[in-house]
Formats: structure tokens, C-alpha cells, sequence
């Protein structure tokens, strides 16, 4: 590890961000379908509209894709900056998921990848934000809310099980990432929140869904 070293920093976050950048949305669409599934549904390159496009099992084929390609970018970033490779990996891959080099820089939202990188972190953060991402999805059978939820918690469910290095420089990080991860998603999902506002967001199980 070279967590001293300037170059293993900016190493590991132009890793993690071209590992972020491959879309299994859009690889999956291409090699099926011979199509862009950014010219369907919301026009965006994520699971939710993997789903309502192409039905369960290209959706779960793109989660899982999107989860590798996140614990491949964090496991590079830790292997050359060590325990801080986790906020500067998933920070990356985030970013590199929304705006992704290799598709004109239009991707996704980067939920999958968020919900990658708390497994990643510990699983009982996992299935936490599970919990209260499926509880609050079968409550409204709103996508976009209940990943909203998520990301606002997650850095409160991050410091309850990782409360003892919180006085740490990794602890700090940890909180930094959970913060960075909320507000990106909340902007990345704004035009989903003047629909809420609006009452116009979509829900599964409608005909405009």
C-alpha cells in the first residue's frame, strides 16, 4: 500500500472511477437488444429502468454488475491507499456510474452502487437500508423515495455500527463518503423530487409506470 504517496491516491480514484464507468445497464441493453436503454422509460441507465423496460432478469443481471464493478473499484482503491480506499473508491465509482467516460459521460443514479458500497462497509448497514428501502418501496411503490430514504440514513446507520473508529481519520472518511453519497443522490435524483412535489412520480403496479 502507498497511502503516502500522492499518485496512489489520484491512482486509485481514476481506477475506481473507470471501474464506475461501465454500465451494465447499457451493455446488457446493447448485447441483447441492440438498443440504448437511455432511449426508454426515464431515459436513464439504471436497474429501476432496466426493470420496466426489459423485465426481472436483465434487471438483476445490471444489480449485479453494478455491485462488482463497485467492490472491484473499492478492493483496488484499499489495495493501493488501504482503509481509505473505501470513501475514495466508492466515491469514484459513484461518479464514474453518473457519469461514466465511456458513454458521453450519461449514466445512471447511482443507487445500485451506493447499496454496493454499504455491504461493502458492513452488512448489518446493508440490511438496515434494505429494510427500510423495501418497507418504504411496498408502502409507496415508489422507487425513487425509497432509495431517497436510503441515502438519507445511511450516514446515521454508518456511525451507530461503525461507532468505534468514528474518532478515527478512516471514521472520518466513512462519514465524509456517507455525506458525499447522500447529497449526490438526492441531486441526481431531482427531477424524481419536483414529481414527488408534484405528485407525478411514477409508481410500479400503474399503468404509467
Amino acid at each position: 500500500m502507498f497511502e503516502t504517496q500522492a499518485w496512489a491516491w489520484i491512482l486509485a480514484f481514476a481506477a475506481a472511477y473507470l471501474c464506475g464507468s461501465v454500465s451494465g445497464s447499457i451493455i446488457l441493453s446493447k448485447f441483447f437488444y441492440k438498443d440504448d436503454i437511455r432511449k426508454h422509460g426515464s431515459g436513464n441507465a439504471g436497474t429501476t429502468n432496466m426493470l420496466r423496460t426489459y423485465g426481472l432478469k436483465k434487471a438483476a443481471l445490471t444489480l449485479g454488475i453494478d455491485f462488482l464493478k463497485t467492490f472491484v473499484g473499492i478492493t483496488v482503491a484499499k489495495m493501493l491507499i488501504g482503509e481509505f480506499g473505501y470513501a475514495v473508491g466508492s466515491t469514484a465509482v459513484t461518479i464514474g456510474h453518473a457519469y461514466p467516460i465511456y458513454y458521453k459521460f450519461k449514466g445512471g443514479k447511482a443507487a445500485a452502487c451506493m447499496a454496493a458500497s454499504m455491504l461493502y462497509l458492513d452488512w448489518r448497514i446493508f440490511a438496515v437500508e434494505a429494510t427500510l428501502f423495501f418497507t418504504c418501496a411496498f408502502a409507496t411503490r415508489i422507487v425513487s423515495i425509497s432509495t431517497l430514504l436510503a441515502a438519507v440514513t445511511f450516514p446515521l446507520s454508518t456511525w451507530f455500527f461503525c461507532r468505534e473508529v468514528m474518532g478515527t481519520p478512516v471514521g472520518h472518511s466513512y462519514i465524509a463518503y456517507t455525506v458525499y453519497i447522500c447529497i449526490f443522490v438526492i441531486y441526481l435524483h431531482r427531477a424524481n423530487i419536483k414529481r414527488l412535489l408534484n405528485g407525478t412520480e411514477s409508481k410500479f403496479g400503474s399503468k404509467k409506470g
